[in-house]
């Protein structure tokens, strides 16, 4: 019998299935201890009404996943954030605060000297969130998309989703290439399973294309929002500037780690199991 990965088995009930199928198959029996089955725990599905709710109040949805998503930092990424690291980055600078978004004043500790200071408290809290989103989707295999349109930035951003054998998109955009991509590739294509956007806006201070396009094909994105920036349709946002060269390098940096330590759990999990 077909030996299935450890990491496609959901659940304590599959576990113990799969084990008694493998057990009997070995011996050339093709019945499954139906108590053993009976035993076996079953974790609930959650209703229509109870999904919609969630969308709302996911935190109701917790007791339905996995083992692995009931721990806020799972792949231990918080002693890589430090506040003094994260101001040495600049993560705090914003933009003046004349051009400030109504939709980031919670994220602000300040304004200096006409300019808006950032929260670390705060960006390092939602940082962290995003990095473990991101480790859960390397984990299982997903794909992962760098955004950008920072002239000064995107080499390093697609250096590193090179190296990580992900991928970046840091030209114009292509209205369409996420809702429309059937035709314009001419064949059906796999979308990513997130983005990460690197800067949330374009050069001309729009809000980029992308986020609507993903919003509407449900691909869960991580938006690097900065003072001037609106957190809309992004699934996880880090409050924290997002122009100048030692910050994003700083926030590659860390994305890179978080998805070298999920694809080092896939791999581990596929070795245990082959």
């Amino acid at each position: 019998m077909q030996k299935l990965p450890h990491y496609l088995i959901r659940g304590q009930l599959g576990a113990r299935l799969f084990s008694t199928t493998r057990l009997l198959g070995a011996v050339g029996k093709t019945r499954i201890d139906q108590q053993t089955v009976k035993e076996a725990p079953v974790r609930s599905i959650p209703g229509p009404d109870l999904l919609e709710k969630g969308t709302v109040h996911p935190e109701i949805l917790r007791k339905y996943s996995s083992e692995e998503l009931q721990v806020d930092d799972h792949f231990k990424l918080e002693p890589l954030l430090d506040i003094r690291e994260m101001f040495e980055a600049r993560l705090h600078y914003g933009h003046k605060v004349g051009t400030l978004n109504d939709n980031m004043k919670w994220a602000l500790y300040g304004e200096r000297l006409g300019v808006c200071v950032f929260d670390l408290e705060l960006t390092k809290q939602y940082l962290l969130r995003a990095l473990n989103f991101v480790a859960h989707v390397a984990s299982r295999g997903g794909i992962i998309l760098f955004v950008t349109t920072n002239r000064e930035t995107m080499i390093n951003v697609e250096q590193t989703a090179t190296k990580l054998g992900e991928y970046a998109h840091c030209r114009r955009w292509q209205s369409g290439t996420l809702t429309n991509s059937a035709e314009l590739v001419g064949t059906p294509i796999r979308l990513p399973d997130t983005i990460i956007f690197l800067s949330t806006i374009t050069s001309l201070g729009d809000p980029h294309p992308a986020i609507k396009e993903a919003a509407k094909m449900a691909i869960p994105t991580v938006g690097v929002v900065d003072s001037n920036a609106d957190p809309a349709y992004l699934t996880y946002l880090i409050p924290a500037n997002d122009d100048t060269v030692q910050s994003v390098n700083y926030l590659l940096r860390l994305f890179n780690e978080a998805i070298v330590r999920g694809k080092s759990l896939r791999q581990k999990a596929k070795n245990r199991d082959f």
